[in-house]
């Protein structure tokens, strides 16, 4: 496993760096403003070069930020503060706008966290940069196991060792555990949960029939899951966040149903509902659903995730053309927009992107990107008119994100 995480650091270590230098290149710079057609801010990045390779390779996700070699909007100095501290000072056009000293748990998390405080300095609103992912990585025929990291993956840690196949890792709202569903024992779909301070699993629920799909609410007091119990329909169900108690049901219905997630006030939630499927809405103390009428995307709609930064957005995944993309719905305005992934020179991507989760700023998600040979996850960037860029984080066989933010 040390040798595994070692390869993997100096890999993508080696790629920011590659990244970085190429990005110093005068050609290389002017072919991203030739291509660059939307509202954006040109940043140059400097300081300790070990950090300044970490912040490109944060800010080049983030479709706000292009980087440039001169004349830019801002420039970004990056040192080193202490074993885990960064200093960042924020300049435009040569005059000082802001200086902060952040501390992490080590140097790579207070760089992240520097970086943070330079988009909130820089006008871009909440950074992403400090989220840590969960995330399933294949390691055989249909087997995966969870693994958590940093945003980047340049810090990875495998959790499980279950050989078998592995769904919908999520997170705890404090960070502390995670809730997966795995057939590891006797083939059956259950519920299980990490405590990550423990390093051990538990059963979490392993009722009779399919047990899967299960979210903390946003307080961390309640789960909500589906259960199949003994009649065979799938329907949601709520539960203390300890599994103690009696699950509580909040459908009743033979449709099948998957992927639940609160609002982010927890009074409600939307989950995908056959036939199509489609979304729905219903009370968090349970209800008649009601149907989610989007403005586009609407024949298939599975795997939504309700924004935390923006109450109003639901992102989720929609079939069009044959291909499976991301959408994202804005409930005050009513209407849903399906995004076209595009790479860094503009170009559109092919394959489906899939399993999108939302980063804290409310206007980036980590999703999969699943071809025929492999799954990898990207950061799409869904704001309009952004150019919708997907920026690789990931290579193998890895699917199924979760996003934790301090």
């Amino acid at each position: 496993m040390k040798k595994f995480l070692a390869s993997t650091l100096l890999v993508l270590a080696a790629l920011a760096a590659a990244a970085f230098a190429r990005a110093q290149d005068g050609r290389h710079v002017q072919e991203i403003v030739k291509l660059t057609t939307f509202d954006t801010v040109s940043i140059t990045i400097a300081g300790d070069p070990q950090l300044a390779q970490l912040a490109f390779q944060a800010f080049r996700t983030h479709g706000r930020y292009v980087y440039v070699t001169r004349d830019a909007s801002f420039t970004l100095t990056f040192t080193r503060a202490g074993d885990n501290q960064v200093r960042v000072d924020v300049a435009k056009a040569g005059a000082p706008v802001a200086s902060q000293t952040a501390s992490g748990k080590d140097l790579q998390d207070a760089l992240y966290r520097a970086a943070d405080a330079a988009v909130r300095a820089t006008g871009g609103g909440n950074g992403y940069f400090t989220a840590r992912l969960a995330f399933v990585r294949k390691t055989g025929a249909g087997k995966g196991e969870i693994h958590i990291g940093d945003l980047f993956l340049n810090q990875v840690r495998r959790l499980t060792d279950h050989g078998s196949d592995i769904l919908t890792p999520r997170w705890s709202p404090d960070g502390t555990k995670l809730l997966y569903t795995s057939f590891f024992i006797g083939g059956n779909p259950d519920i299980y949960q990490i405590d990550l301070a423990a390093g051990r699993w538990t059963p979490f629920a392993s009722y009779k029939g399919t047990n899967m799909g299960a979210r903390f609410s946003p307080d961390g007091s309640r789960v909500v899951m589906v259960l199949s119990g003994n009649n065979g329909a799938p329907n949601l169900y709520t539960i203390d966040a300890h599994g103690q108690g009696r699950p509580v049901a909040l459908t009743s219905t033979r449709e099948a149903k998957s992927s639940p997630c609160y609002s982010p006030d927890g009074r409600r939630i939307v989950f995908a509902m056959e036939p199509g499927p489609q979304l729905h809405l219903i009370n968090a103390t349970g209800g008649e659903p009601e149907r989610l009428r989007l403005s586009a995307g609407g024949n298939y709609a599975a795997e939504p995730d309700w924004s935390r930064a923006n109450p109003n957005l639901i992102v989720f995944t929609t079939r069009q053309g044959g291909a499976f993309r991301v959408a994202v719905h804005d409930l005050a305005a009513g209407k849903t927009r399906v995004i076209a992934p595009k790479d860094a020179n503009g170009a559109a991507l092919g394959g489906d992107f899939i399993e999108p989760v939302w980063l804290p700023d409310g206007r980036h998600v980590v999703c999969t990107h699943r071809t025929p040979d492999a799954r990898s996850l990207h950061i799409l960037d869904t704001e309009e008119n952004s150019g919708n860029r997907a920026t690789k984080i990931s290579s193998g066989y890895t699917e199924r994100p979760s996003v934790w933010s301090p």
